[in-house]
């Protein structure tokens, strides 16, 4: 699916610090037989391993309807290893990894491998928080690397792996996999680059049902988003959108026009609008219709060269990046659009990278670059008092290689990797802070690290741990 285009953000920050190194060199050592660029998986078997762990669940069940309340962080650290965490940096469970048996504030955890070494990359937490996707790939003795996904119940610590042996190719930086939980936490998405091509598949994780893999869509560039009704799906492929009203079925997806110059088309929250770019004849609009009516539509005209969009967490408001220069993918203009296709407010006219809704809607938090210092500013701000509000810089730092991913194709991973807590006080990001020289000591660390920031900026960057990725749970 993605790689990482746009040359001019990595010119821009050049690898002063360090820290936006493409490549790992322990996974490169797993990734020799495999070419680095493209796409994704072809899935064969579906095999069992168990995670055991002594001690309580860190999740609190809610008496009332059944659902948990997680508030956990999933990171990853530069050995491959998957951990989830309480944003104050307590209550560290590791959840994958080669055999061991570890120790840590909450108890002991053994894991119960199935090879001498492995690679874990991408966290993903299932909406309803009870189950994370990760991508492994394992290499066993002196054999060729393996490459799966394994499914993590975080409750009882059970998991299954699904195999995939025909990867030919990767689709982000450290991972051989996109992975997108659909909105009833039990279908997984995933974008899987074979020897077919980039190919979209999904599968009923449920061990109850029938796991076959479905083959949705083959082709490049391909990026999608789920919708919250009937297992729904918007796909941009090539130059073509279209609608899946229900992916499960054998219906073919309705087309609904050609388009370039944007990744991923949209889904409102309650899953009844749709939006993407159209082109037309001398001009290019965004349009907002509705999925069931996908011919009653509302146009905005007033669009850049390139452009991003995503709708908000709680209304019907959508947020428009976009840009003049289609060669690269730095923003410089953000605004809110109505449902009328109105301006309602904007919120920001400067260089940036990548924006986030907050759950709550109340926040937009982007990520700024600073051209003359060299560094990316994390930045948000209150878009319910517009007039009142000035952004708050949380947090000036060096990405790590793959939170550089998430940041360059925002509007795919934020449907699939939230960095917002779901209460929208705070935000994950990793990385390396920049620290003025007066600041600076003997003590420092080096390498990625994870840190909780807090929105309104009140405390300083807390920093909960060693790692290259980081997400927080959808609850």
């Amino acid at each position: 699916m993605i790689p990482l285009e746009g040359d001019g953000i990595l010119n821009l920050l050049s690898d002063k610090h360090g820290s936006c190194t493409v490549w790992n060199t322990r996974l490169h050592r797993y990734l020799s037989p495999i070419v680095r660029y493209g796409s994704l998986l072809l899935l064969t078997s579906i095999i069992g391993c168990q995670l055991i762990f002594p001690g309580n669940a860190t999740s609190r069940q809610n008496s009332l309807d059944g659902t948990y309340t997680l508030n956990r962080i999933a990171y990853v650290d530069s050995s491959g290893i998957v951990y989830t965490i309480d944003p104050d940096g307590t209550g560290r469970q590791q959840m994958t990894g080669s055999s061991y048996v570890q120790s840590g504030s909450i108890g002991t955890l053994m894991a119960q491998g199935i090879s001498q070494g492995s690679f874990h990359s991408w966290p993903t937490w299932s909406p309803d928080g009870t189950k994370l996707a990760v991508s492994r790939i394992s290499l066993p003795g002196n054999q060729e690397a393996v490459i799966d996904i394994q499914i993590i119940d975080v409750i009882s610590g059970r998991s299954t792996t699904i195999e995939n042996p025909d990867v030919t190719a990767m689709v982000a930086d450290n991972s051989p996999h996109y992975l997108y939980w659909a909105p009833d936490s039990r279908h997984l998405s995933f974008l899987a680059s074979t020897r077919l091509g980039l190919t979209l598949y999904v599968v009923d994780t449920d061990e109850t049902h029938d796991r076959s893999i479905k083959v949705l869509e083959v082709g490049a560039p391909l990026f999608y988003s789920w919708g919250s009704v009937d297992l729904s799906l918007l796909v941009h492929l090539g130059k073509t959108v279209k609608l899946y009203d229900r992916v499960t079925s054998d219906s073919p997806p309705s087309d609904l026009g050609l388009s370039t110059n944007f990744r991923t088309p949209a889904f409102s929250k309650d899953g009844l609008r749709i939006a993407y770019i159209e082109e037309k004849v001398n001009d290019r609009v965004l349009r907002l219709s509705h999925s069931d009516r996908p011919m009653d539509d509302t146009d905005f005209g007033d669009i850049g060269a390139s452009s991003a969009f995503s709708w908000s967490p709680k209304s019907d408001m959508i947020a428009l990046a976009d840009q003049d220069n289609d060669q690269t993918s730095v923003f410089n203009r953000l605004r809110i659009i109505s449902p009328n296709g109105t301006v309602d407010q904007v919120v920001c006219e400067e260089p940036f990278m990548a924006y986030y809704w907050s759950p709550n809607a109340r926040y937009i938090s982007w990520v700024s670059l600073d051209s003359e210092n060299r560094e990316f500013e994390w930045k948000v701000k209150d878009i319910t008092s517009p007039e009142l509000s000035e952004p708050v810089v949380l947090f000036k730092f060096q990405p790590s290689a793959d939170t550089l991913t998430a940041l360059s194709f925002f509007d795919q991973y934020s449907y699939s990797h939230s960095m917002w807590s779901p209460d929208s006080t705070q935000l994950v990001v990793t990385g390396t802070e920049n620290i003025p020289f007066e600041r600076r000591n003997g003590h420092t660390p080096t390498g990625s690290r994870v840190y909780v920031l807090t929105v309104d900026g009140s405390d300083s960057p807390k920093e909960i741990g060693e790692g290259t990725v980081a997400f927080w749970s959808w609850n």
